[in-house]
């Protein structure tokens, strides 16, 4: 029964839906109120800044990042703020998602989340090796959301990697696949580590 109820968990963590509320909760709602604006994503450049620099503050990278996460949030707002109030629901992203990301590959991706999929990888390839590792998977993981155990982190890095890591190719394809597979067993699932249920 609980080999039965661990398996119902993951599928129910794995969701599409649960996947992309995820990735507004965890990832994107840097200021937590609930919904996407751009206040997000002046906040993301600021990170993603820092964590690229691992501490550093680089202006040249804050410039690029900023550009980049204006264009996503652009690109989002106008796809999926359909009120037009400056905010975008989980709701309203999962709409929008399923219209431009259901069923692609990365190729087919709008160029601004393909761009957000780049930069992420560069966050986490802090040696900048062009190979995400189990080290810099964990951290990521451990940084992003709570995690009970360090055998889950690795267990969700085992489905993932490649002769023991993760390729910027593998990533990107991993990525697309996280936003358009709805398959609950496809590897782009444990991209992010093991998911909570986000209610």
């Amino acid at each position: 029964k609980l080999i039965l109820l661990d398996s119902l968990l993951q599928e129910m963590s794995n969701s599409w839906d649960n996947r992309i509320r995820f990735l507004v909760r965890y990832m994107y709602d840097l200021d937590n109120n609930g919904y996407l604006n751009k206040n997000d994503f002046d906040c993301l450049a600021v990170k993603f800044t820092i964590m690229e620099g691992r501490g550093e503050w680089n202006k040249k990278s804050f410039t690029r990042y900023t550009v980049i996460m204006s264009d996503l949030w652009d690109q989002i707002a106008d796809v999926a703020d359909f009120n037009q109030d400056g905010a975008v629901t989980i709701e309203e992203f999962q709409s929008a998602l399923k219209s431009v990301c259901l069923g692609k590959e990365y190729d087919d991706l709008p160029s601004a989340f393909k761009q957000f999929i780049t930069a992420m990888f560069n966050t986490i390839d802090t040696d900048g090796d062009g190979f995400i590792g189990l080290d810099e998977y964990r951290y990521d993981c451990a940084t992003r959301q709570a995690v009970a155990s360090v055998a889950d982190i690795d267990k969700a890095f085992g489905v993932i990697s490649e002769s023991g890591g993760v390729t910027r190719t593998r990533y990107q394809q991993l990525f697309a696949q996280y936003l358009g597979d709805t398959d609950t067993a496809c590897q782009g699932c444990f991209l992010f580590g093991p998911l909570p249920t986000v209610k």
